[in-house]
């Protein structure tokens, strides 16, 4: 057992300090198209000393309404790609399903190591994409991206970007992967799917990141539902940590138009890595 008690009602203190990293969470989940499970996971049981499965139930709720709060206005700029969204989250969603039906076979500590693996994996491809950044492939390249073409105005200087989503197949099933990490996690498989679209399926980053947070709450709802149903969803934890993620990812979707992509990146690559190794910890603790 963790050296945490397990709490299964959050008193008012803890509430409030859920709400406010959950604020910090949606913002930077928003940012960078994860949904703030990365950060949520990690406070709720290390920092509070919650249960992981039930730190895990009340992130997926938050990721949704990290989705449902920051989509509209990446949907309204024309930058998500709706079409491409679609088609990656029906596998998303049914990997969720999966992931959260795995999820109850697995104790805690099974999660707090595959968390902080994951943490420490997507921290060093981001920062080997961020020394290494890749060259898209042009327009009328044969790699599966038939029509999946598309433009978009960048924010940041007014030039219209034309891409081509390429290795759809392939995209497509580590999109299955991705939603089935989401159930076991609580991730929302942000982490899986921006990476995914931006450097195996060669689209723009900033496509890559709101596409990904127009994805999650399909992804995020399908797992929830598991977690729902057996009963390790705390409405009295899920509601200010979803409220606190609102609050954010407004905010982080009006920041992701203005700020640079390899900055955000650099941040992310910090807080996993630490993160990582508090979750790390937590796997000893157990």
């Amino acid at each position: 057992m963790s050296d945490h008690p397990d709490r299964e009602r959050p008193s008012v203190s803890l509430a409030l300090i859920a709400f406010l990293a959950s604020i910090g969470a949606g913002g930077f989940g928003s940012l960078v198209g994860i949904g703030g499970g990365l950060i949520l996971v990690p406070v709720l049981s290390v920092g509070l000393g919650y249960d992981v499965k039930t730190a895990i139930a009340a992130s997926l709720i938050g990721v949704i309404a990290t989705s449902l709060s920051a989509s509209p206005r990446y949907i309204k700029s024309g930058i998500a790609d709706r079409r491409l969204g679609l088609l990656l989250l029906v596998a998303a969603a049914l990997g969720g399903l999966a992931g959260g039906l795995t999820a109850g076979f697995l104790d805690g500590r099974t999660l707090s190591l595959l968390f902080s693996l994951l943490l420490a994996g997507v921290a060093l491809r981001m920062l080997w994409q961020i020394r290494h950044p890749s060259v898209p492939p042009p327009l009328d390249g044969d790699e599966g991206g038939s029509g999946f073409a598309s433009s978009y105005v960048e924010p940041t200087s007014g030039e219209v970007v034309e891409y081509q989503a390429h290795r759809i197949v392939p995209g497509t099933a580590v999109s299955f992967v991705a939603g089935n990490i989401s159930g076991l996690l609580g991730v929302g498989g942000g982490v899986i799917n921006v990476p995914t679209m931006s450097v195996l399926m060669h689209v723009p980053i900033r496509v890559a990141t709101t596409t990904s947070t127009y994805m999650l709450a399909a992804t995020a709802a399908a797992s929830a539902t598991v977690y729902t149903v057996s009963g390790q969803v705390d409405p009295l934890l899920a509601a200010p940590v979803a409220l606190g993620v609102i609050i954010g990812a407004r905010v982080g979707a009006r920041l992701s138009m203005r700020l640079s992509q390899d900055m955000l990146r650099l941040a992310f690559v910090a807080v996993a890595a630490i993160f990582a190794v508090s979750m790390f910890g937590e796997f000893l603790a157990l």
